[in-house]
């Protein structure tokens, strides 16, 4: 146990005493709330952000229905104008950059299903929208007026009711509920906070592990500790570091961000319970013991750096499912293959947390995840100690991913 102890002491120290970890400690903090900052600041009001105004010209509009409309769009920047002619002059017009984009209106609007926009940008999707809604409840009022309804009716006929939604807990109690980019923004930065933390000390383990091995070094310390001692020591000492730097990270970034966010009007994030935290840490603890002990018996087996990358792809890969299926986990989480993903261990630590967090994961699918993946740990943390004892002092092959399972079966 003091042989254990001492290498957990020498890989804590080595790790933290490292000028990456030393800077990416102080710089964490200000990424993860530039992170969740900047799609806040891209989903409020294009006025605040300081773009000019967008113009688009009403081609055959009546000035009095475009004086109705303005003071509407002028609230998202967006300055229309009637004008007249003909399609090519405009489009000649909106090369030049006279206007952004152009409408064609009809002289009709009873029986008009279909308006046509034309822009140089593509992807001008907000301006669409905005014009979509404010031009769009304009004709259906003129419809009604034109039916013989009061004008002063128009609005509260017209007016969309507004929802809310609320989350029904396990207590029974129901609980306001975020909407969909807020919690989206909150699932993503956290499961790139877990998914980052878990691929950069799995890397470093996989090297140190290979550079022991390449120096030497390590036949030195095998004749002194077992490879279980060593595999064990090196993981505990690295979990411990970043247990100290993903601690720092979350105290300052929900520092920075309570600091910042009511400054710049932006509701930043979900307000997550203790139990969703401990589930964080929980998820990520076992995720870390889970995918560094693979990564060690591969930096075991493998001959370089290079070498490492190749055998690693597979396991990268099931990190990498869960993140860019993020929105699928938030918008469906009960659907039957995000159920399998978050039951299936090299994918549960993220998806199952994902599931906690917007409130669709039964108890029972917690515990069974948790126990799924605590015994495929136990599982690969012995495998990879039979096959960190072999492959360590086997140079001058270069294994392929099935060699790495056949190392298993010598003992």
């Amino acid at each position: 146990m003091s042989k254990l102890a001492k290498i957990i002491r020498m890989e804590f120290r080595l790790t933290v005493a490292n000028r990456v970890f030393i800077v990416l400690t102080i710089l964490g903090p200000f990424l993860i709330a530039a992170v969740t900052i900047l799609p806040g600041l891209l989903s409020t009001s294009v006025a605040g952000m300081g773009a000019k105004a967008t113009k688009i010209a009403l081609l055959g509009a009546d000035r009095r229905f475009v004086q109705e409309i303005s003071p509407a769009l002028l609230q998202s920047k967006i300055e229309v104008s009637a004008v007249q002619g003909s399609v090519e002059s405009l489009d000649s017009q909106v090369k030049a950059g006279a206007y952004d984009g152009y409408l064609v209106m009809p002289p009709d609007f009873s029986e008009v299903t279909r308006l046509e926009y034309v822009s140089k940008n593509s992807a001008d999707f907000r301006v669409m929208g905005v014009l979509q809604g404010v031009i769009g409840k304009a004709i259906v009022a003129q419809r009604l007026v034109k039916a013989g309804i009061a004008a002063s009716q128009v609005a509260s006929l017209t007016q969309l009711p507004g929802f809310e939604m609320r989350q029904l807990t396990q207590g029974g109690e129901r609980k306001e509920n975020s909407d969909f980019i807020t919690i989206l923004v909150t699932g993503l930065t956290l499961a790139m906070l877990l998914y980052m933390t878990v691929v950069l000390y799995g890397q470093v383990i996989g090297r140190s592990v290979l550079t022991e091995k390449t120096n030497k070094t390590v036949e030195i310390m095998l004749s002194s500790v077992r490879p279980m001692e060593l595999l064990f020591g090196k993981i505990l000492g690295k979990a411990l570091a970043s247990l100290l730097q993903y601690g720092i990270w979350v105290t300052v970034s929900a520092a920075v961000l309570k600091l910042i966010g009511p400054r710049i009007g932006i509701s930043i994030g979900v307000g997550l319970s203790m139990s969703t935290l401990a589930y964080l840490v929980l998820f990520f603890i076992l995720a870390f013991f889970l995918y560094c002990s693979l990564y060690a018996a591969l930096g075991a087996a493998s001959e370089d750096e290079q070498h490492l990358g190749q055998l690693a792809w597979p396991v990268i890969i099931f990190l990498v499912i869960p993140v860019v299926m993020i929105t699928s986990i938030i918008s469906t989480p009960r659907a039957p293959v995000i159920v399998a993903l978050s039951l299936f261990p090299l994918t549960a630590p993220i998806v199952m947390f994902l599931r906690i967090l917007v409130g669709a994961a039964e108890p029972w699918e917690i515990l069974v995840s948790i126990g799924l993946i605590v015994a495929t740990t136990a599982a690969v943390i012995w495998l990879s100690a039979r096959i960190f004892r072999v492959g360590i002092l086997m140079t001058g092959k270069r294994f392929k991913f099935l060699d790495v399972l056949r190392l298993v079966r010598y003992r």
